[in-house]
């Protein structure tokens, strides 16, 4: 089956997406932003945000019926050294 991920370049995605970010994220770090709560935690994410908007769009084009299976047969599968700080996917519970 052929899919739109399929037929496209992750690479060039991936670099679109990764300058429009590195701009956006400038940006926003000149708006004043809201004080944290108390207790609030702001752990740093392993990937960017390019890297998961990337993978959001590519599901998206795929052809898969869930997240989860996109993410655990083909990015976990196929996309390991395009991005090398991939999150597992383990439910905890």
């Amino acid at each position: 089956m052929s899919t739109i991920v399929s037929r496209l370049d992750i690479t060039q995605i991936f670099c679109d997406i990764d300058d429009f970010c590195n701009q956006w994220e400038s940006l926003w770090q000149q708006v004043p932003q809201l004080p944290s709560t108390t207790g609030e935690r702001r752990s740093k994410s392993r990937m960017h945000l390019s890297e998961v908007m990337t993978i959001a769009i590519a599901f998206h084009g795929s052809g898969y019926k869930t997240f989860k299976e996109f993410y655990t047969l083909h990015v976990l599968e196929s996309w390991r050294g395009a991005f090398p700080n991939l999150v597992s996917y383990i439910m905890s519970g």
